[in-house]
């Protein structure tokens, strides 16, 4: 078995099976060498990475990210009642403005002040 399969092995069994214990509980138990596994680790990402991307990504370049000027994203219709902006006004004219999508807490909001 490769180095990096041992390794992508290794990880998917502890997070399949960790039980609430630690990477370093973990390997004790299961007889790994937890400093060998952290080594790898650090490394792990750029193993990861095909040769020609190794040069392509040289110390403190940057990966180049596109952007479409086209997206819109998807309108979600509301379900139902909802609050988008409400204005209170006290008596001595100070306004307080809520935003809020949940429309029990400005219920419960209304009915403490009341």
């Amino acid at each position: 078995m490769e180095t990096r399969e041992y390794f992508e092995k290794v990880m998917q069994d502890y997070n399949q099976n960790r039980k609430g214990r630690s990477l370093r509980k973990y390997c004790k138990d299961e007889a790994v060498d937890y400093d060998w596994l952290i080594e790898f680790k650090k490394s792990y990402r750029s193993n990861k990475l095909q040769p020609d991307e190794n040069k392509k990504l040289g110390e403190g370049e940057f990966i180049a990210l596109t952007v479409e000027e086209n997206f819109v994203p998807e309108q979600q219709t509301p379900a139902g009642w909802q609050v988008e902006r409400l204005i209170l006004k006290s008596p001595t004219g100070d306004e307080m403005e809520i935003k809020c999508t949940n429309l029990l807490a400005v219920a419960e909001l209304l009915r403490k002040m009341s």
